[in-house]
């Protein structure tokens, strides 16, 4: 597609999309301030995590529109309204749903869309993907992104599901455009956890995609 919308500044800069998802999204605000504090800028809240919607629009109207806040598990058009309305900047879903990447297009925002088979990749990315969500990664690896971009060479891919902090580099060298990072990264910050652990995780998410990225 000629008029594909690109990601976000954020995603391509850092790499890394923070996975919020948790039993209840009331400490999500103090988790995406320390996120955002330690340099991850693009937050991804699900809708699976009671009272998403909003935090999403609590979120959005705290932080600087420089940060991205998009809305994760988005699996119909219904859903995906409800989040642009609340002020999601992107939408990301777990399979290929042709109707939500339709809306996300509407309203001039990405949309990731989860795949895993050379034919779901393809699917999403002829759909108008901003970039493909390959899911779960646990499944095959960072190897499957070399093999995936010999015959789609042009789809932007990123893991999520099996990314660890420890080998967020190996996926970023095979071919990523970056990572989503739910559990490994959040921890037990959203049951009340400690944030300066978390910004550790942070910040050390961050250094290994800039490591990766420049050879090392």
């Amino acid at each position: 597609m000629t008029d594909r919308i690109p990601p976000s500044a954020q995603l391509s800069q850092t790499g890394v999309m923070a996975i919020l998802r948790a039993r209840s999204a009331d400490r999500f605000g103090e988790i995406s301030r320390t996120l955002v504090d330690a340099g991850i800028t693009c937050l991804e809240i699900t809708l699976t995590s009671p009272g998403a919607l909003e935090a999403i629009k609590a979120i959005r109207a705290e932080l600087p529109a420089s940060v991205d806040v998009g809305a994760g598990t988005v699996i119909d058009a219904g859903q995906a309204r409800a989040v642009v309305e609340a002020g999601a900047g992107f939408v990301v879903s777990p399979s290929v749903e042709p109707e939500v990447i339709a809306v996300a297009r509407e309203a001039g925002i990405p949309s990731y869309p989860g795949a895993l088979t050379p034919t779901e990749v393809l699917t999403a990315w002829r759909a108008g993907a901003t970039v493909v969500k390959l899911f779960p990664g646990s499944a095959v690896g960072p190897s499957y992104i070399t093999a995936l971009r010999g015959p789609f060479p042009d789809v932007a891919i990123m893991p999520t599901g099996g990314v660890s902090l420890a080998n967020i580099g190996d996926w970023i060298r095979a071919g990523a455009a970056g990572v989503g990072l739910g559990g490994p990264l959040l921890g037990d910050a959203a049951d009340g956890g400690d944030l300066g652990a978390l910004a550790e995780r942070a910040a050390t998410a961050l250094a290994a995609v800039r490591d990766a990225r420049a050879g090392a």
